[in-house]
């Protein structure tokens, strides 16, 4: 009889025993699923907010870009407003902020991804048709960050009077004097473990002061 009731409470025990872990390995189960479902909404929410500052960050750079290359202008008639046309830079002569001497512009990448400006004005003394820009110190702008063009997705593309994208880059002779229009296209990627995606931005910008007001003053 003592035998029994010990071999029954050695089932108890075991059973007793094995709920427990079953309860246990639901709990883990439950525990996992959980876990998964808050990092998968964590991954979606740091992605989307990652995405959002991506498209704030490329408007306010095709913003700024498209802005300052519309006020290129030519220094003398038969001279282009371009000095350097390529992929990812372009030096232009600009009625940029200015009611007197245009200003000499540059925009290129850096080596951070950045997009900068550097503006000189004229120098001190030079006069119309003839200024220079060669002793000024320019301002320097940062325009934004997280660029992320490459030469096979170029930020200019300049385009002619038919809209035809002028080639090779950087341009030259003819081919500077021939630019009516620049196609800008922007990428912009934040680098980050939750976004996966870049944004791109492309405009078309006509040219107007290269046809009908060669400088400013």
């Amino acid at each position: 009889m003592t035998r029994l009731l010990v071999e029954r409470r050695d089932e108890r025990g075991v059973s007793g025993l094995l709920e427990v872990v079953m309860t246990i390995m639901l709990m883990a189960i439950v525990l996992a699923a959980v876990f998964a479902a808050t990092m998968s909404t964590t991954r979606a929410t740091e992605g989307t907010g990652d995405r959002l500052q991506n498209l704030d960050e490329a408007r306010v750079l095709m913003a700024t870009t498209s802005k300052d290359v519309r006020t290129a202008v030519r220094l003398s008639a038969g001279t282009s407003p371009f000095a350097t046309a390529d992929k990812n830079e372009a030096v232009f002569y600009g009625n940029l902020d200015t009611t007197s001497a245009p200003k000499k512009v540059r925009i290129y990448i850096d080596a951070q991804h950045r997009l900068i400006e550097q503006v000189w004005g004229p120098d001190p003394g030079s006069t119309a048709p003839n200024y220079t820009y060669d002793t000024t110190t320019p301002t320097v702008r940062l325009v934004g960050r997280y660029v992320a063009n490459t030469s096979a997705k170029p930020i200019f593309t300049y385009l002619d009077t038919n809209d035809d994208p002028l080639s090779p880059t950087p341009l030259t002779g003819t081919n500077l004097l021939a630019i009516k229009a620049v196609r800008i296209e922007l990428v912009v990627y934040k680098n980050s473990a939750f976004n996966g995606h870049s944004t791109t931005l492309v405009n078309r910008v006509r040219l107007p002061n290269v046809d009908y007001n060669a400088v400013a003053g």
